[in-house]
């Protein structure tokens, strides 16, 4: 059995650097090819992803309190369809990111063992 290891190494060595020839000018081209995409993203992940500051917490409030004012007044009413449907679909995105959530933290799909 550790002949056939050692082999296996031997036989990957001997052919990683024509490999490395062969396929590493598509790997740069690519990684090239992605930069300024990649580049794009990062700076939209820093601001989109970052946690709110306490410069945010006076919008946060507004805007908890225009839900509020919306919800007694039946202002929620009078959104369109489309707005409406765009709403649901960002609640059940943010009910299934806390499902995943759940499910990666407990390491399994099944329920909590009580």
């Amino acid at each position: 059995m550790a002949q056939k290891v050692v082999a296996f190494g031997q036989k990957i060595a001997t052919r990683a650097p024509a490999l490395a020839t062969k396929y590493g000018f598509q790997i740069t081209a690519a990684a090239k090819r992605r930069q300024p995409a990649l580049e794009k993203f990062w700076t939209n992940a820093k601001v989109e992803l970052a946690p709110p500051g306490p410069s945010d917490w006076p919008a946060i409030k507004k805007a908890f309190s225009n839900i509020k004012q919306a919800t007694m007044t039946g202002r929620f009413l009078n959104t369109t369809v489309k707005d409406s449907v765009s709403n649901t679909l960002v609640a059940v995105e943010i009910a299934m990111w806390f499902y995943i959530g759940e499910i990666i933290g407990r390491r399994s799909i099944v329920g909590y063992n009580v």
